[in-house]
């Protein structure tokens, strides 16, 4: 372990797998209903000093704010199923706008606007479909083949 982040007050950031665990902190989060191993996580925004991603579980849509500066990462808002999708589309709103050359804006459904992303994460990549996918992948039902 590295004695610079002790020295400057600061700690690593958490991996994608303790993200999606740090779930387990949100009021709404439902053990009963929620399974981490079915969850996916999707990095959207990244400096220095912070990290923002999406945690998709069955049941809910959590946005989780990693800052190193912090003791613990935060988790912003949650948004249930019933919010983002039907049995088999996600029809929430998702608004992507430009903020700088390196930074984006992002709408999720009309309640969670303005939510930074990084444009280097999504190079090639749209980062809409990959918000949909996220939701898609974790809370539609899956067809089972005939």
């Amino acid at each position: 372990m590295s004695i610079v982040p002790i020295i400057l007050g600061r700690r690593n950031f958490k991996t994608k797998g303790e993200i999606i665990e740090f779930v387990k902190n949100s009021k709404n989060y439902n053990p009963k209903k929620e399974f981490l191993d079915d969850s996916e996580a999707l990095l959207i925004f990244q400096t220095s000093n912070q990290q923002t991603w999406l945690v998709s579980t069955k049941e809910r849509l959590y946005c989780i704010l990693d800052d190193i500066r912090k003791d613990k990462p935060n988790i912003n808002w949650s948004v249930p199923k019933e919010r983002l999708t039907t049995e088999d589309k996600v029809n929430v709103e998702i608004k992507i706008r430009d903020k700088s050359e390196r930074t984006g804006l992002l709408d999720i459904g009309p309640n969670h606007r303005n939510w930074f992303f990084s444009k280097d994460l999504f190079k090639g990549v749209d980062i809409n479909n990959m918000i949909r996918g996220l939701i898609s992948k974790t809370m539609l039902l899956k067809k089972e083949e005939g």
